[in-house]
């Protein structure tokens, strides 16, 4: 009874987190008239692919999700080339303050962003990387960096060191130590720092919104905002674009979920 009460609660647990997923591609699947009915009804009576096609064809959303790829390709390969030496700096050598520097990048991860944001603005206007790619990735960069190299930290931890002092004793340098033998062994905290990176790149609003003035250079969630009007909402062209932007972040964290689950359980031990 135990086991059959566990697996019925993890059942409604699972359908009141995935509802309104569902609910999202219900109301994308259906015609306006359906929507707006006085009687709603979760499947839809007549299913149309209108609104995919109508979202499809925007050239500003294409421009939209173009400069979200960037933005969020750039960002995660940046905190993940970036935390990789940090941690592997922290895993291998004893430095006064290091542990207190260790509690300050994750004390960083806490700052809620917004208070931030005029302090980001006021530095990005001196640096003149308002409106650019460079600026929106320099901004991700700073929320993304902690958090990856704590988790970095903790993988290398858990690799041998003496893995690295045989290959030097062969002859290798430090650093080919480091590329060719303690890199490919921790794999799976560069996956999770990327999949980690790619989301919250790519999910960021309030930067896109705040540090960019031109269509140009607005990034996908602000063109999920666009959506949303003083005259109305069109509801179906949302919940398709909706749909469309969770795709990518969604098969990636589908493909690597494995090392994305092992890289959050090793962010949380510090030795």
């Amino acid at each position: 009874m135990r086991r059959i009460s566990w697996y019925i609660g993890i059942s409604l647990y699972s359908f009141v987190m995935i509802f309104p997923f569902l609910w999202m591609i219900s109301t994308a699947l259906k015609p306006a008239n359906e929507i707006f009915s006085l009687t709603p009804s979760f499947i839809p009576k007549n299913i149309t692919f209108e609104s995919f096609i109508k979202v499809w064809q925007m050239e500003s959303l294409r421009t939209y999700v173009w400069n979200s790829l960037v933005v969020a390709v750039a960002t995660t390969a940046i905190s993940v080339f970036l935390s990789s030496l940090a941690g592997y700096g922290f895993s291998r050598f004893r430095f006064r303050g290091r542990n207190w520097l260790l509690l300050g990048f994750l004390c960083a991860q806490m700052i809620p962003g917004v208070i931030l944001l005029m302090p980001m603005f006021g530095m990005m206007t001196k640096l003149q990387l308002l409106d650019s790619h460079l600026g929106l990735i320099i901004a991700n960069t700073t929320f993304t960096l902690p958090y990856c190299t704590w988790i970095m930290t903790a993988f290398f931890k858990g690799i041998p060191k003496e893995l690295e002092e045989a290959a030097m004793m062969d002859g290798a340098t430090r650093w080919q130590a480091f590329t060719k033998v303690i890199l490919p062994l921790a794999v799976p905290g560069i996956i999770s720092t990327s999949i980690f990176s790619f989301i919250m790149s790519w999910d960021e609003f309030l930067y896109a919104l705040t540090l960019t003035r031109s269509e140009d250079m607005r990034t996908l969630p602000y063109g999920l905002y666009s959506f949303m009007s003083q005259y109305g909402i069109d509801w179906n062209s949302l919940m398709a674009a909706s749909i469309l932007a969770i795709l990518p972040p969604l098969l990636l964290c589908v493909v690597l979920q494995k090392y994305f689950i092992k890289g959050m359980l090793a962010g949380a031990v510090n030795k």
